[in-house]
C-alpha cells in the first residue's frame, strides 16, 4: 500500500520537480566519479634502458634530417642560378694585358721557360756534367740575344759578347757594339721605335746535342719567340698585328781546350737560320724589330690563317722566305 502511495505522491506528479530532480541526480553521480578518480591512485611511469635506447634513437634520426634538410638548402643556396648567355667572343681589337690570347703564343711560357732541355748525358769525348754545363750556357747566350733588356732596348750586345770564347768575341765585337744592322738582327732581336707591352716576351723549342768534331760538342737551339708590342687605341685590329714571331735554328759550338787553344774554348757560333713573321718591313730592312702596324702602308692584318701558324712550330720544316722577303 506504501509503495502505491509512493508512486501517486503529489511531487513526483509533478512534472517540473521530476526534471529537477533528475538535473540534479545526474550532477551528484557526475561529482561522484571526479571523487572516485582523484581518489584512484596514479600509476608511475618508469624509464627503462630499453626505452631511454628508444629516445635516443628516435631524437637522432630526427637530428640528422633535419641537419640534412639544412644542408641541402645552404647548398642550394650557394649554388650558381640561371646565368645570363655570354657574349659571343670579340674576334677584332686587342687586350694588351693579354696580347698573345689568339696567337700561337697563347700557351706558351715564358721566356726561356719555354725551350725544353734534356738531361745531359754524355756525347762524344764531353760527360754528362760537360753537356749539362753547355746547356746552360747556350741557354744564357739565347735569354741574352732575344730577351736581355740591353740587346733589346740599348742595342747593346756586351751580354751576349761575354758568354763568348776570347777569339769568337773578339771577332764580332764591333758588328755586336755597332748600330743597328740586318747582320747584327742575326744574332740579336733589337727593338724599333715602338716599345715592346709589359707582357714578356713568350717562347716555345728545344735544345739537342750532338758530337762535332774532336774536342767539339754541338748544341742544336730549334725555338720560336713571340714579342708583344704596345698599341694605342685603333692602331691595332687583331693580336697578329701586335704580336711578330722570330724562328731560329741556330747551331752553338762548344770547345775544349785541349784539343783547342785557350782562346778558342767556350762557345761559339756555328751554322743558323732564322725567320721573321708579322713584324714591319720597313724597320726589320734595317736591322730593328717593331709590329707591322708600324708600317703605314701596310694594311693590318686579321688572325693567322692555319698553314702560317705551323711555320711557328719549331718542329716543323723552317720556311725559306720571310714575309717580307
Amino acid at each position: 500500500m506504501e509503495d502505491r502511495r509512493l508512486e501517486t505522491h503529489p511531487d513526483l506528479m509533478d512534472p517540473e520537480w521530476r526534471k529537477r530532480a533528475e538535473r540534479e541526480a545526474r550532477l551528484g553521480a557526475k561529482k561522484d566519479r571526479k571523487r572516485q578518480r582523484k581518489q584512484r591512485p596514479r600509476r608511475r611511469f618508469r624509464m627503462t634502458r630499453r626505452v631511454v635506447v628508444v629516445l635516443f634513437v628516435i631524437g637522432t634520426v630526427a637530428l640528422l634530417g633535419a641537419a640534412a634538410v639544412v644542408v641541402h638548402q645552404m647548398r642550394g643556396s650557394s649554388a650558381p642560378g640561371p646565368q645570363p648567355p655570354k657574349a659571343a667572343p670579340v674576334l677584332t681589337g686587342v687586350d694588351l694585358d693579354r696580347p698573345f690570347d689568339r696567337t700561337p703564343a697563347a700557351n706558351w711560357r715564358e721566356g726561356t721557360a719555354g725551350i725544353t732541355v734534356p738531361p745531359g748525358q754524355a756525347v762524344g769525348g764531353f760527360t754528362a756534367q760537360e753537356v749539362d754545363a753547355a746547356y746552360r750556357k747556350v741557354t744564357e747566350a739565347i735569354a741574352a740575344a732575344r730577351l736581355g733588356s740591353r740587346a733589346l732596348r740599348d742595342h747593346d750586345g756586351s751580354e751576349l759578347l761575354a758568354l763568348l770564347a776570347p777569339n769568337e768575341r773578339a771577332h764580332l765585337q764591333e758588328m755586336l757594339t755597332s748600330g743597328p744592322t740586318v747582320e747584327k738582327n742575326r744574332y740579336l732581336t733589337l727593338i724599333g721605335p715602338k716599345a715592346l707591352s709589359k707582357v714578356p716576351p713568350r717562347m716555345t723549342g728545344a735544345l739537342t746535342a750532338k758530337p762535332g768534331g774532336k774536342g767539339e760538342l754541338v748544341v742544336h737551339a730549334s725555338y720560336t719567340t713571340a714579342y708583344a708590342f704596345d698599341a694605342r687605341p685603333g692602331e691595332a685590329l687583331s693580336p697578329v698585328d701586335i704580336v711578330p714571331f722570330l724562328r731560329e735554328e741556330q747551331d752553338y759550338v762548344i770547345r775544349k781546350a785541349p784539343p783547342f787553344a785557350k782562346a778558342d774554348a767556350g762557345l761559339s757560333f756555328g751554322e743558323g737560320r732564322g725567320y721573321r713573321s708579322r713584324m714591319a718591313c720597313d724597320a726589320i730592312k734595317t736591322g730593328l724589330l717593331a709590329p707591322q702596324y708600324a708600317d703605314k702602308d701596310r694594311p693590318l692584318a686579321g688572325p693567322p690563317v692555319a698553314d702560317e701558324v705551323a711555320t711557328y712550330d719549331p718542329t716543323k720544316p723552317l720556311p725559306s722566305l720571310d714575309t717580307c722577303g
